[in-house]
Order: C-alpha cells, then sequence, then structure tokens
C-alpha cells in the first residue's frame, strides 16, 4: 500500500492522473465513487465577429420578411383562384391548396424549407465534444440515497371553449384545415342566428348556451344577465378543459457528504476540495479600468458516477453549473487537530444541469 503522504502528494502536483480525493486512505474499501470534473469551456470571440454578426442578422430578419410575404401572396392567389366572381369557395378548400403551395416551395428552395419544413429532433449529447480540466477533477465516495426526478409540465386547466372543442373536433374527424374553418363558421352562424332570434335549425340546448355567452359581454352588468339566463334555462358552457404538455424543466441535483480527516494530509486534502468547489461556483469578474462590468460564466461540471472503475448504468449527467455549496465544520464535535484544522466537515451542493434533457438523451443512457 503506498504511503498516505506519498498519495497525497501525487494527486496535489498536477499531471495526467492529478486529483483531489477522500477518503485517501483503505481507497479498497470504497469501490462506489463519484466525480465532478471541471469543464474547459470553450467561449467563442466576439472582438472580431461583431459586424459580422449584425449582418447575418439583418440578412436573416430580409429572409424572414420575404417569407412571410410570398405565404401572404400565395394565400391570396389560391383564393381569387379558388372564389371566382359570384361564385362562394369553401374556405377549407382554399386553405388546403394554400398548405399545399407551401409545402411544394419548401421542398424547392432550402431556406423556405428551413420556415415551412417539419422540425428535425436534437441530437442526444454527447461527453466527446467536451475537454475536461481533469487537473481539477474532485473524486468523493459514492454517496447515500441518489435520487434521479424526471418530469414535465402540463397546463391542467386549460380551456378550450366552444369554439376551442368544435376546431378539435374538425381536426381529429378530418385532420385537415378546411373542417376547422367549417367549424368556427357554423360556431359564428349559430351565434349570429341567437342574435337574431332565431334557432335556424339549432337545438334549444344550444341556442341557450350561445345566448348566456352572448348575455355575458354585455357591458357593465355582463355577468348578472348571464347568470339570469343559466338560472332559467339550467345550462351552461362546457369549457373543454384539457391538460395540454407545456415544457420539460431542467433537473435539479443534491449530494450531501460527510468529510472527517483522519490524518493530517486527508485535511488538507478536504481543504482543497472545499476551496475547488468553491472557486468553480462563481464567475470571474470583468472590468473596465476599475469598473466591473460584467461576469465570464462559471465553468461546467461533469459527474460521473462509478462503481469498480464501471459507470452506473442509468445514472448519467448532461454538463451542469454548481448552483449552492455549503460548509458545516465540526458538526458533530467542538474538537480541533493539533495543527488548528477542523475535526470534521459536512458539505452539500446543489447543481443544475445545463438544458433540458430530450427522450433521445433517455435513450442514450442519462
Amino acid at each position: 500500500m503506498a504511503n498516505v503522504l506519498d498519495l497525497y502528494n501525487r494527486f496535489k502536483g498536477g499531471g495526467s492522473g492529478a486529483k483531489m480525493v477522500y477518503p485517501l486512505e483503505n481507497q479498497s474499501d470504497y469501490l462506489g465513487k463519484i466525480t465532478f470534473t471541471p469543464i474547459n469551456e470553450e467561449r467563442v470571440d466576439m472582438s472580431e465577429g461583431a459586424e459580422n454578426l449584425i449582418t447575418l442578422v439583418k440578412e436573416q430578419i430580409k429572409e424572414f420578411a420575404t417569407l412571410v410575404v410570398d405565404a401572404v401572396a400565395d394565400t391570396d392567389r389560391d383564393s381569387r383562384e379558388i372564389m371566382g366572381p359570384g361564385q362562394e369557395a369553401a374556405a377549407g378548400k382554399a386553405a388546403e391548396t394554400s398548405q399545399s403551395a407551401k409545402l411544394a416551395k419548401a421542398t424547392k428552395d432550402n431556406a423556405k424549407s428551413s420556415f415551412y419544413g417539419r422540425p428535425k429532433s436534437a441530437p442526444p449529447f454527447s461527453e466527446r465534444e467536451l475537454s475536461l480540466n481533469t487537473d481539477r477533477r474532485i473524486a468523493l465516495y459514492l454517496p447515500r440515497a441518489i435520487q434521479i426526478q424526471d418530469t414535465v409540465t402540463y397546463d391542467n386547466a386549460f380551456q378550450l371553449g366552444l369554439i376551442g372543442g368544435a376546431i378539435e373536433a374538425g381536426l381529429k374527424d378530418k385532420g385537415m384545415v378546411g373542417s376547422v374553418l367549417g367549424a368556427i363558421a357554423n360556431e359564428a352562424g349559430g351565434l349570429a342566428n341567437t342574435v337574431l332570434g332565431r334557432r335556424n335549425g339549432m337545438s334549444p340546448e344550444a341556442a341557450g348556451i350561445l345566448s348566456g355567452k352572448i348575455a355575458a359581454k354585455i357591458p357593465i352588468i355582463g355577468d348578472q344577465a348571464a347568470g339570469a339566463v343559466r338560472s332559467q334555462t339550467g345550462l351552461t358552457t362546457n369549457p373543454n378543459t384539457r391538460a395540454i404538455f407545456k415544457d420539460v424543466p431542467i433537473r435539479n441535483f443534491s449530494f450531501s457528504f460527510q468529510l472527517i480527516p483522519t490524518s493530517q494530509n486527508e485535511a488538507m486534502a478536504i481543504e482543497e476540495i472545499i476551496k475547488t468547489f468553491r472557486t468553480e461556483l462563481y464567475p470571474e469578474a470583468l472590468q473596465a479600468g476599475n469598473v466591473n462590468v460584467g461576469y465570464k460564466f462559471p465553468n461546467r461540471f461533469l459527474i460521473k458516477v462509478r462503481y469498480n472503475n464501471r459507470d452506473i448504468k442509468g445514472i448519467k449527467f448532461l454538463p451542469v453549473y454548481l448552483q449552492t455549496f455549503n460548509a458545516v465544520y465540526n458538526s458533530a464535535t467542538g474538537g480541533m487537530h493539533s495543527d488548528g484544522r477542523f475535526s470534521g466537515v459536512d458539505i452539500s451542493m446543489t447543481f443544475t444541469e445545463t438544458r433540458a434533457i430530450s427522450k433521445a438523451d433517455v435513450i442514450g443512457g442519462y
């Protein structure tokens, strides 16, 4: 077994295998390890590219404006072709023809394809793209109760309402734009008939519901008027509440460790570990003269969980930022070592991934 001091000095000095480790002694008793490796971030230098960026943005704005103008022109032309003088054309047919024209143009023009085309799924994350600072790698024992929480967000109170419900039904039946426009036209016609006092084939129930909606729009007394109509008809509008997918929150992770040095060298290693975490937590201040004008982002970490030098399947992390770091000194005792160092330190930290994960990431093991 290597001398403890030699082991510490080997990890301390840098080089290909340098890293800060706890515990230093009895390494064979701790086959499970978690490592935190800072990433050498490759920043974009904008000192020479600012003018090029402005030019690029202007070109993209012009391209977007051109696409919008073309889309409007396509719609107008298709409408004129379908609706002859004195003829009524189905709104659905016009919309479908316009959509087909747009899709046809998109296949011929790469720029338009990027606007109208179908978005592609983002590729999974690859660790090969990272430059790791192994000289500042921290290796700690594998903690208990590692929690991986996956979650997505839904809007559970989204109300489609009367018109939205009709649109949903039209899309479900036909899946075409014409069905949607037809559903809107039918509902608008029903509202107009109700205002004019005609049911025009509408059921008494539908007429009562629409009357309540119209009464609610009366200035000042709308709520009272709508309530009176609902009270007498015994009818109210179905809000058509749906659960609508919203987004994917970024994952957060927390870890806690109890570091109790059994030697002076181990106490020194703990000091270096704490200092490294705290250093990587904070950004670098940027100055102009004697004024702090900004910050340079902190470095991210790559976290690896291993057992017996092998990755543990199902527990992988995207690059993370260290968000909080807490150190509690001498939580169990007030004693100190003879050299003035604390007898123990409890540390805890919280990390946040730099982006939300997707299905491709989960398939890749994250």
